[in-house]
């Protein structure tokens, strides 16, 4: 499989994931609980999806260093998005352990957390992408 091909999928599933968590979150103030928890699940796949492409581009094409300007910048989002990253997945797990455990008073208050967590991932996932593909070309 291709850099870019890899690469281009990473952010869809990731887009597709956040973009999920955004519906779900819509969805639940509306008082729809069905279409959120489908939301959320569907959120949890392309996330899953998305882990193990990172692995498999990680493994065929091992990350490069950023050379481009905004050095400082690029390193505060990177550093915030990586242990963001790690904690978001036990958050994830304890979220949907709670919720399909009709725990719903812990999930209440834990999945806001979560959401503001794994949003954060996913945005600043497509901002180290935009600091390496473009930024980095043209330093």
């Amino acid at each position: 499989m291709s850099y870019s091909l890899l690469n281009y999928l990473s952010l869809i599933t990731i887009g597709i994931s956040g973009l999920s968590i955004l519906a779900g979150l819509f969805f639940i103030k509306k008082g729809k609980r069905e279409v959120h928890r489908f939301f959320m699940i569907n959120a949890s796949i392309f996330a899953i999806v998305f882990v193990l492409l990172y692995v498999l581009k990680s493994i065929l094409y091992p990350p490069q260093p950023y050379t481009g300007p905004y050095r400082g910048l690029f390193l505060f989002i990177l550093w915030t998005h990586t242990l963001l990253a790690i904690v978001n997945f036990p958050l994830a797990v304890i979220t949907l352990r709670y919720a399909f455990k009709n725990m719903f008073e812990k999930h209440r208050k834990i999945a806001p957390i979560t959401a503001f967590v794994w949003l954060y991932v996913a945005i600043t996932g497509w901002l180290i992408y935009f600091f390496m593909q473009w930024l980095n070309k043209n330093a």
